[in-house]
């Protein structure tokens, strides 16, 4: 992308054509030079494409293009924060997803001991209703 056009630039319309006869792609550069610069290139995808290059946009002066790669980079950092932030939303979603399973295994323990202590108290106050029953020469 480096400044000049290897074809001529064909107009119909408003369509920018290229050497090959297909319709020109626009694309943006976001190389340090030419940070934000528009460009048309061949749409084919595969070896039929041609060499065709034609800048859209004038070149940039120094400063607007200092703040255009100021902007790009500051979006690359902040595209970047966003992949780390949500790698890290996946893996804490995980941790999570764990504590819940641990969090229910210990809620039916929970309930397990309350419902032996249940029957422990009750058959307790039945071995005192028994023991009361048969008078106090028993063991008690």
């Amino acid at each position: 992308m480096a400044g000049s056009s290897t074809g001529s630039i064909g107009f119909i319309g408003s369509m920018n054509i290229c050497d090959c006869g297909k319709r020109a792609t626009m694309y943006t550069s976001w190389s340090l030079k030419n940070s934000g610069r528009r460009f048309f290139t061949c749409s084919e995808k595969s070896e039929l494409r041609c060499e065709y290059f034609q800048w859209f946009d004038q070149e940039v002066d120094g400063r607007n293009g200092d703040v255009i790669t100021h902007l790009n980079n500051r979006r690359i950092f902040l595209e970047e924060k966003i992949k780390l932030l949500e790698e890290r939303i996946v893996i804490l979603e995980g941790k999570v997803a764990k504590k819940k399973g641990k969090n229910r295994a210990m809620e039916k323990t929970v309930m397990f001991m309350k419902l032996m202590t249940c029957v422990f108290v009750a058959l307790f106050a039945m071995l005192l209703m028994v023991c009361k029953t048969k008078g106090s020469s028993g063991w008690l």
